[in-house]
């Protein structure tokens, strides 16, 4: 609820004074603490301690799934994590691009009748509104459910990892 709320605010305050001032909003995909790799991501959302002991010297190459017994469930979840994983690396550059991109005042957009859909230059993503740009930060993961077409034109970068591959 309190994500939700911070991009109904950013949103608002957008519309309000988007000709002072703008709002990016990144929702950001899964994170670990550290190194953030792939390998180590569970079924749990993080690194099981005996992953985080083999990175810092005790070898270890498998994946969390194949390194233990794991449920059809927790293989699920575990895919979940992986197809929304933002690595450090597109982590950054997501929020250098954010900083630096010029934030759209007076959009058109799908909720505005005087959109021309046949116009890509008219034409705005329901996301992006006076002062305001909300898209997906996740690494471009094999399978994932979320569009990062709208995040690679709006911010001007390309996620280059992939949790699964």
């Amino acid at each position: 609820a309190a994500k939700l709320a911070g991009e109904r605010l950013a949103m608002t305050l957008g519309g309000m004074y988007g000709d002072r001032t703008s709002f990016v909003v990144l929702r950001i995909g899964w994170c670990q603490p550290g190194e953030n790799l792939p390998e180590t991501l569970s079924a749990k959302g993080s690194p099981p301690d005996f992953l985080l002991e083999e990175e810092s010297g005790g070898g270890g190459e498998n994946s969390a799934s194949e390194s233990r017994g794991m449920s059809e469930g927790d293989k699920k979840d575990e895919l979940w994590f992986k197809q929304m994983w933002l690595s450090n690396e597109d982590f950054l550059n997501y929020f250098q691009k954010a900083l630096e991109v010029d934030v759209p005042a007076n959009t058109l957009t799908s909720t505005n009748p005087a959109c021309d859909y046949d116009n890509d230059e008219a034409f705005t993503h329901r996301n992006v509104r006076n002062g305001f740009v909300l898209v997906n930060a996740m690494s471009k993961n094999s399978g994932a459910k979320w569009n990062l077409e709208e995040t690679e034109r709006l911010l001007g970068v390309v996620s280059t990892d992939d949790s699964l591959k």
